[in-house]
């Protein structure tokens, strides 16, 4: 499906990984798109974790994405202050929100379905006492076009990727060096709002062309991070050559194909692409 504003198109999708296939484990990714207004676009892609103690945390990722937008739908009136971009409503204040939704869905689940003990390990239980939004723990990706700025913010791992008009691709927020293995930020964290990586950007029209941001099921798909970072410019070229409709039609194929031949993770990935551009293919 895709969805518009004024200035971009956009479709994206969700798989659930091979390694999840085999052992009916739900999709433990989360992606979510809408247009607020003619000039603000929201897409959001998120990965619980998915660890034996983070067993809602499909839930979790569910509960992010649609937080962001939620959020955004109702500050939409304070984001801009005298013209200007309001950036205290794009910081920690848009970050407190999202956290606080999403606890108050987390805490809705558990009132409805309350943990059972047994089926937490016994090494976990001390931790998901003091902290029961650990089993819920996800990731969260957002990238938000309004008017004339575009706004990225990254909690955990994941991809962001801006593609420019000659096809260069490049990352406007870098891969934080703390998340080896499968550590990584989480909204399940003490004080979360606090470690999203959040930056603003002018939206450069003779320049920037796509935008693209997936979970990490995505780029472990890939041998190196040289493939990963050529789907920019591979999808940039189908969408000018054959018409943004092709990307839409295909996404979801070729990201269950990337990640069964790669990952065997959950993987979601979202397509941003400035309609001008993609008409005059």
């Amino acid at each position: 499906m895709i969805i518009t504003n004024k200035n971009w198109r956009n479709t994206f999708e969700t798989v659930t990984g091979k390694s999840h296939v085999k052992i009916k484990m739900p999709n433990q990714d989360a992606a979510l798109s809408k247009t607020i207004s003619d000039e603000i676009l929201i897409t959001a892609v998120a990965d619980g974790h998915g660890s034996k103690r983070c067993f809602r945390s499909h839930l979790g990722a569910n509960y992010a994405v649609e937080s962001a937008v939620t959020i955004l739908e109702e500050i939409q009136d304070r984001l801009f202050k005298d013209g200007a971009l309001n950036l205290k409503a794009f910081g920690k204040f848009y970050t407190k929100q999202i956290v606080k939704l999403w606890r108050d869905k987390v805490d809705a689940d558990l009132k409805e379905h309350p943990l059972e003990e047994n089926i937490i390990e016994d090494n976990d239980k001390k931790s998901i006492k003091k902290n029961p939004y650990i089993v819920y723990g996800s990731t969260l990706l957002i990238v938000i076009l309004v008017k004339d700025f575009i706004v990225c913010y990254q909690l955990g791992d994941g991809d962001i990727l801006f593609i420019s008009k000659s096809k260069k691709v490049s990352k406007p927020i870098k891969r934080d060096e703390r998340h080896i293995a499968n550590d990584t930020s989480s909204l399940c964290l003490l004080k979360p709002e606090k470690e999203f990586k959040i930056k603003v950007f002018r939206d450069l029209k003779h320049v920037l062309k796509m935008i693209i941001i997936s979970t990490d099921g995505y780029s472990n798909s890939f041998s190196s991070e040289h493939d990963f970072m050529k789907v920019g410019s591979d999808l940039i070229e189908i969408a000018l050559e054959d018409g943004f409709e092709v990307i839409d039609e295909n996404l979801k194929e070729w990201i269950e194909e990337t990640s069964n031949l790669g990952s065997g993770d959950d993987t979601s990935v979202s397509v941003l692409m400035r309609i001008e551009e993609e008409s005059m293919a």
